[in-house]
């Protein structure tokens, strides 16, 4: 049975059904899907050759990308929910933390997107792969959990893997310990849904969330791709393996600076390792494309494309890891494809991660909640096309930014609950992540909390931070002239424009809703 006899059965139950039904059944395919830990700046998008030609080239590229949080757990909340850290209160990856602790599950699961679309839109939600890092621990109610908003669940249990994993199918524990590949799997089950939904008749839109663990550490490739870039080493960056200054916060003065040969050697393995788990994500991208062609939906269906975080590898002799607010680790790729979008489109408009789930509601027609502290994402916007021409050498259509925007990144360190076992010279409950096998150069630090304002425009690029710590640590930088953020330059700052950033970040941290969008023009 083909797709047109599938539509036709739809409009024929749509006769005897409600106009609110009928009119669902209009509504765009929504695909998200979320990488873990994909920079952009280390050259991350670059193995997906597949994703650039089924989403960038039919789409549009937003350049100027962020995180809200540079940590997994705290920055798939503000996905999910449309809000920055400090309203979600999801602020690291602990279940102290608020990383799927009860208030999440409580108060803000039911203000996620999914929760939205599925009562007011009725759409039907699928949702696989990683969700929170503490999803199905027992504290955390167990694999039983399954969020609300959610019509067909398999959400992983714990953190990222790639074999041997535990999935939660709509509330019971299926393991999978035959060799079975976690990216694999997550497209399959799409894959089923949505074939399902077409056999069906689709009287309703889908909702798919696909969230492989590719490129998170243990970084295990499938078994086809693991002969691939085996020329590759890992990108070095004018920043890469030099000592950090003392104009860098302690943590990342941690010896030794720079890292020794076998801490390269390893950083090389690491960084080929993450591209071949990606190529896994690829083949995910072209099978769910190749679906929604296959049932000629393709032209309803809007794909988004991105990451929870970036990712450093060596930059300021650090080893490897994200929390840091430096560039690395706080850009993230995002991609949009779908109808009314138009194709090869490059975009420098400053977009933070709270922005997609209001772009999502925008998408499905839904009146964005006024808890949400993100805008829609200028998808629809080409009144400045005229202005531009297209690249001779790419044939994109590049569109400047559309406003002047200060955005706000925010990060609460993390400690451990006893002293290092592998670092007893530490002793220090304060510190996280500390590897003997790297020297004891610790991840983060409980006093690794700040906040930072991130200025984006034109003729700006720029971004203020502020530790909350004994020292009331501060750095700047100026993009424009210091892409790489080698001199912080806090010192040099005019007192007025400082007072100015620290009034605007004081703002951020507290601000909710409609009020956390600063324009330059509202100064």
């Amino acid at each position: 049975m083909n797709s047109y006899i599938y539509f036709s059965l739809a409009i024929l139950l749509c006769l005897f059904t409600s106009f609110k039904i009928c009119f669902a059944a209009n509504k765009p395919n929504i695909v998200l899907i979320i990488t873990d830990d994909q920079d952009s700046v280390l050259g991350g998008m670059t193995p997906m050759t597949k994703t650039e030609k089924l989403l960038q080239k039919r789409g549009v590229h937003f350049m100027n990308s962020f995180t809200s949080a540079p940590i997994c757990c705290p920055s798939r909340s503000s996905i999910l929910t449309g809000m920055y850290p400090h309203n979600h209160k999801t602020v690291n990856n602990t279940l102290s933390g608020g990383c799927s602790d009860n208030n999440w599950q409580e108060n803000f699961e039911p203000k996620t997107f999914a929760a939205i679309l599925q009562k007011d839109a009725h759409y039907k939600t699928f949702y696989a792969g990683k969700y929170l890092n503490e999803y199905g621990k027992n504290k955390a109610g167990g694999p039983l959990h399954v969020p609300l908003g959610w019509n067909e669940w398999r959400g992983l249990i714990g953190n990222s893997k790639y074999y041997n994993f535990t999935l939660s199918h709509n509330g019971d524990a299926i393991s999978y310990e035959n060799g079975e590949y976690l990216t694999d799997i997550i497209t399959n089950e799409a894959l089923e849904f949505m074939d399902s939904e077409y056999k069906m008749g689709l009287l309703d839109p889908m909702l798919i969330v696909l969230a492989p663990p590719a490129p998170h550490a243990p970084f295990t490739p499938a078994l086809r791709h693991r002969n691939a870039f085996e020329d590759l080493h890992v990108k070095e960056t004018p920043n890469f393996n030099i000592p950090a200054g003392e104009d860098k916060h302690w943590i990342m003065r941690m010896p030794p600076s720079p890292l020794p040969n076998e801490t390269l050697e390893k950083l090389d393995e690491m960084y080929r390792s993450r591209w071949q788990t990606l190529l896994s994500v690829d083949d995910m991208v072209e099978a769910v494309v190749n679906r929604f062609e296959l049932y000629n939906a393709i032209d309803n269906t809007y794909i988004i494309f991105t990451s929870d975080n970036g990712y450093h590898m060596g930059q300021f002799s650090q080893p490897f890891d994200k929390r840091q607010p430096y560039e690395t680790d706080i850009r993230v790729p995002l991609i949009v494809r779908g109808p009314g979008i138009d194709p090869n489109v490059i975009r420098f408009d400053p977009i933070v991660n709270v922005d997609l789930a209001p772009t999502i509601l925008k998408i499905a027609g839904v009146e964005i909640n006024n808890s949400m502290d993100g805008i829609p994402l200028p998808i629809f916007d080409n009144s400045e096309r005229s202005l531009m021409e297209p690249s001779i050498e790419t044939n994109d259509v590049v569109i400047p930014d559309r406003y002047d925007r200060q955005i706000l990144i925010e990060y609460h360190g993390e400690g451990s609950n006893t002293a290092s076992s592998s670092c007893p010279s530490l002793n220090d409950t304060n510190l996280f992540g500390c590897s003997a096998e790297y020297f004891c150069k610790c991840q983060d630090s409980k006093n690794n909390t700040y906040g930072c304002v991130r200025h984006l425009h034109t003729t700006i690029n720029f971004v203020y931070c502020a530790f909350n710590d004994t020292e009331n640590f501060e750095e700047a930088y100026d993009l424009m002239s210091d892409p790489f953020q080698m001199r912080n330059i806090i010192s040099e700052m005019m007192p007025s424009i400082k007072f100015k950033y620290q009034n605007i970040l004081k703002h951020l941290l507290t601000c909710e809703g409609v009020g956390c969008n600063i324009y330059n023009d509202l100064i």
